[in-house]
């Protein structure tokens, strides 16, 4: 019996050390979006809700939802872009003392319209999205990130700097 347990505390201390008990984690993120369409881009503002299954501390799965705008001016024309996309991705975090480095890479479902004096456009499909970014591990279940976002969404591409909060469960 002491044998046993001896193992087992040996197994538990030998194992990576993770804020994660079931292995989920929901987040927000905010930040700026340089938003490019018919050859021109300008900046507009980005933010959204996300959530995460960790098989362990270097691969998770990820889904979440992000809704954005700008103003671009192209072929003289101000085009008031809105958009919404459903972002899915696997990602691959390096963890490091303090928090992670990470990479992601994935698809998501995107819906937009562009409103210009009397004209809509709309679309919808799929695209490539992918990132990349640091974790801060404020307590052990509280994170802060920083990350760039990419999203091909048709017609549209998205380059997104953004910060986030997040806490495991």
């Amino acid at each position: 019996m002491k044998k046993l347990a001896a193992v087992v505390m040996a197994l538990g201390l030998s194992a990576p050390v993770s804020a994660d008990i079931l292995g989920l984690s929901v987040g927000a993120h905010a930040g700026g979006a340089r938003v490019e369409y018919d050859g021109e881009s300008d900046n507009g503002f980005e933010y959204g809700i996300n959530a995460s299954y960790h098989f362990n501390d270097l691969i998770s799965a990820n889904v979440g939802v992000v809704q954005g705008s700008a103003d671009v001016d192209a072929n003289g024309v101000t085009n008031d872009i809105d958009y919404t996309a459903f972002p899915l991705t696997l990602r691959a975090d390096i963890p490091l003392l303090i928090g992670s480095v990470y990479a992601k890479a994935g698809t998501n479902y995107y819906d937009y319209d562009i409103d210009t004096p009397g004209n809509r456009d709309s679309d919808d499909g799929w695209g490539f999205t992918g990132g990349a970014g640091v974790v801060f591990t404020m307590l052990p279940f509280i994170d802060l990130s920083l990350g760039y976002e990419y999203r091909d969404m048709g017609d549209v591409t998205n380059n997104a700097i953004m910060f986030g909060i997040g806490a495991s469960l």
